[in-house]
């Protein structure tokens, strides 16, 4: 056993660890897939895990910037060539990081390996997972949007990217509908938006454009201190049907991904929109705590996806897509979801 494959091989249990410890719902959908797929989205998770825990530390933005352009030049050189090789770092980590509250070596060291591995495996392009970086550098600069168009850009760099990524792992028939896959990605991160209202202006970070909170006679300091209001809820409503039709267009991609990937696509598109119902429910929640998901409807989801004959009865597209004339359309007979 070489050196290289040894790293390998200590590379996936620390992702697979990484992940573990994560806690998400996102990393119990993994068990859906099979084992090298499994492992390869533990790869990707532990790397953009690691990406938002940069960004998200109490340290200097300087110094988080510094780490973040870092992270992104070691990533990009680890993603060049193929087999198993040493891993690379960027040149000035001596002058990063003097505490050392973040061990962005051991880091590098420990997850590099198999995301690279992963990313030859499954032919993800480097550029998605650099974009992953991308978004949250952009998130140390901006916290601010003026327009919808700018709001779809952050949203597709911290989540259409990771979801494009993911359909590499989970395996897709060519074409892809890309417009789908990014709508979907669009679809997650607005609902993560809506739901984080209220932890959000604590940061004091307005995510929701301005073009769209004026327009409903809304000011900045109206969103930093958000309460119960009749504008605020209009405006919230808004929000909620645009990514309804978000989440239509997304679905769309269901039509071009392999079996194995099919499960797990499912289990996150429905758990995001039923947030998104419960969110449409009730906009006014939002207002005075981190809207979330029941211990019910979790149990609910996971059963649908883990129990065979539960899966095989989800309707295909999801009830909460639209009709037309009353009807359900289906392109898919009794296909499981």
């Amino acid at each position: 056993m070489t050196t290289e494959f040894k790293q390998l091989v200590s590379s996936y249990a620390a992702v697979r660890r990484i992940s573990r410890r994560s806690g998400s719902s996102f990393y119990r959908s993994f068990w859906l897939l099979p084992r090298q797929k499994r492992d390869a989205m533990s790869a990707l998770y532990a790397f953009a895990r690691v990406t938002d825990d940069l960004g998200d530390c109490d340290e200097p933005m300087a110094l988080r910037r510094s780490w973040l352009q870092w992270w992104r030049q070691t990533t990009a050189m680890n993603l060049i060539g193929q087999g198993n090789q040493p891993v690379r770092l960027a040149d000035g980590m001596e002058n990063l990081s003097p505490n050392a509250s973040v061990d962005l070596v051991r880091h590098a060291t420990d997850i590099m390996p198999a995301l690279r591995h992963a990313a030859n495996r499954y032919e993800i392009p480097s550029r998605y997972l650099l974009e992953i970086v991308d978004g949250v550098m952009a998130d140390q600069q901006k916290n601010r949007f003026d327009t919808f168009e700018q709001l779809e850009h952050y949203c597709y760099l911290v989540a259409s990217a990771v979801g494009i990524a993911c359909l590499h792992i989970w395996g897709f028939r060519s074409p892809l509908p890309m417009q789908a896959a990014v709508d979907c990605g669009l679809a997650f991160q607005l609902t993560n938006i809506l739901r984080d209202v209220s932890e959000d202006a604590a940061r004091g970070r307005i995510y929701l454009p301005r073009q769209h909170y004026e327009q409903h006679g809304l000011e900045e300091d109206d969103l930093l201190n958000p309460r119960r209001d009749a504008r605020l809820r209009c405006l919230l409503l808004d929000e909620t049907r645009r990514a309804a039709e978000l989440f239509e267009s997304g679905w769309r991609v269901w039509d071009s991904l392999h079996d194995d990937g099919r499960p797990m696509f499912s289990m996150m598109w429905r758990t995001y929109r039923k947030l998104l119902q419960r969110i449409m429910d009730d906009p006014d929640a939002v207002v005075s705590r981190r809207v979330s998901l029941g211990m019910r409807d979790r149990i609910g989801i996971v059963s649908n996806h883990f129990v065979g004959p539960l899966y095989r009865r989800l309707p295909v597209p999801p009830l909460e897509l639209t009709t037309v004339e009353g009807r359900r359309v289906s392109t898919h007979g009794n296909d499981p979801a």
